[in-house]
């Protein structure tokens, strides 16, 4: 029994994928081929880390014990392309890998950490330790996840805190211990929007003392201290660091109006993987194309590429973003995927008892 499959590279691949696999493990002998060229097929290059249940059943930067996982390696200096929504379809941010962060937060606080004055590095420093107590890994990129996941505020906490744990091995003291639980119900938390002037005047005039009040009297002091330094040092260097301290107070707004005793919002399966594979990403080099290891494994299970087929299926077939848009082609690469694997589930009727 032959069949054949027309259409994108991935989405195609993918079906073809799932149907030998299928016909494999009922022991019907099927015979799958691509209408196209395996030589054209559009790079997906890494470092990247996701949670896709149907990558990782086709195979692709499969982690051994680490279940839907997927991590595909990629260059040394390029930043690795991380997302917690299942699938892949969607929320990709970016994590440093040398050092220097990929969010604007977090390039603020490297260079707060490496500044020539006193009480700029004392502010870096601030912040390790708490990172530190919290026993997180004072790596820069768990703060390009703590500022850059794209997830609601409170999750980024969650999502942080688990992936600095797992780099560091840590446990540390709980988050809310350092909350008061008495939440100010008439302030609202601070906008994802930074508009720097109006926050440092309004800073200024004190308006977000409701943040520090809700901090326990073990932290108060030395968060207001933390503050009006860094505060300070945005009027002297025209606001270049200004988004470090804003990044915290919009955290933190969020943070203190927890009631007491309460927990950080658990984590799904795709962001506790995600979470937890971030050690694996920062440390997978190497040429990685996952558009590449999908063909491989297409081909391994017996599939073909051919010019011209009789009777080919249509699959699902849509153009790629330019290559120099990363992003934009992992997305396009994760929801081909997965539609690929719906059309499989479509024409496996059609292929096992096709209409007389």
């Amino acid at each position: 029994m032959e069949v054949a499959l027309r259409g994108s590279s991935p989405g195609a691949t993918t079906a073809g994928i799932m149907l030998l696999t299928r016909a494999r493990q009922l022991g019907l002998p099927l015979f799958v081929s691509v209408v196209g060229d395996a030589d054209d097929i559009v790079a997906v290059p890494g470092p990247a880390v996701l949670y896709a249940p149907v990558l990782a059943s086709c195979g692709v930067g499969r982690e051994h014990g680490a279940g839907a996982l997927v991590v595909v390696p990629g260059p040394p200096g390029r930043p690795l392309l991380m997302t917690a929504t299942p699938h892949g379809v969607d929320g990709w941010f970016e994590v440093s890998r040398t050092g220097e962060g990929c969010h604007p937060a977090t390039q603020a606080y490297v260079r707060l950490c490496n500044d020539p004055r006193v009480p700029a590095r004392k502010v870096g420093k601030a912040v390790r330790r708490v990172m530190s107590e919290l026993g997180m890994s004072t790596e820069p990129a768990v703060l390009d996840v703590l500022f850059g996941a794209q997830v609601p505020p409170l999750t980024r906490l969650s999502l942080a805190l688990r992936a600095g744990r797992s780099l560091s091995g840590g446990r540390g003291e709980p988050i809310t211990r350092f909350m008061r639980g008495a939440a100010a119900l008439d302030k609202d938390p601070l906008s994802p929007e930074l508009d720097g002037e109006d926050f440092r005047r309004r800073a200024r005039d004190g308006q977000f003392q409701w943040i520090v009040d809700g901090l326990s009297p073990a932290l108060r002091d030395e968060a207001e201290e933390w503050a009006e330094t860094a505060l300070k040092l945005s009027f002297e260097d025209d606001a270049r660091d200004l988004e470090l301290l804003y990044r915290v107070a919009e955290m933190a707004s969020h943070l203190v109006q927890l009631p007491s005793h309460s927990i950080l919002p658990p984590l799904g399966a795709a962001e506790d993987s995600v979470a937890t594979g971030i050690r694996a990403g920062l440390n997978a080099e190497g040429e990685g194309d996952a558009n590449r290891q999908l063909v491989q494994m297409f081909t391994f299970l017996g599939g073909r590429y051919v010019r011209e087929a009789p009777h080919p299926y249509d699959v699902i077939h849509d153009p790629p973003p330019p290559l120099e848009d990363t992003v934009g082609r992992w997305r396009w690469f994760c929801a081909q995927v997965r539609q690929g694997r719906k059309d499989a589930d479509a024409l496996w009727p059609q292929i096992i008892d096709p209409p007389q």
